[in-house]
């Protein structure tokens, strides 16, 4: 039972946690290079310690070549509001994902429209 229920947490912990990253990609981060990024889903590891942040351009934009080197850059200021803002034990170590299923959801929806037109 004590594993279902940190598993919970950890689900509730990752929404939370999503939900502050996107609020600080909105509204803190003034990067230009990282203007059109959404953050799509974060996943947490049981013990809360970790935390997988996945993350897609929006509008169908290239992601930068660089914006790996761009995201490990402001991870430590993000983990640093994190634990500003939440209300943890520990302040996970965070990682920053490249969301490829966005991207192939969006060429599926693209080929299925071009079936519908023709």
């Amino acid at each position: 039972m004590s594993n279902q229920r940190s598993f919970q947490r950890a689900d509730r912990v990752s929404q939370q946690v999503h939900e502050e990253v996107a609020r600080l990609f909105l509204t803190e981060i003034n990067d230009p290079r990282v203007q059109g990024l959404q953050i799509t889903d974060v996943e947490m590891t049981p013990d809360l310690r970790n935390a997988r942040i996945y993350y897609a351009m929006r509008d169908d934009e290239e992601v930068p070549e660089d914006m790996g080197e761009v995201l490990d850059g402001v991870a430590g200021f993000v983990r640093s509001q994190l634990a500003s803002r939440l209300k943890l034990k520990y302040v996970p170590e965070i990682r920053f994902y490249y969301d490829e299923a966005v991207r192939r959801g969006r060429r599926i929806d693209d080929l299925l429209s071009n079936l519908r037109d023709d």
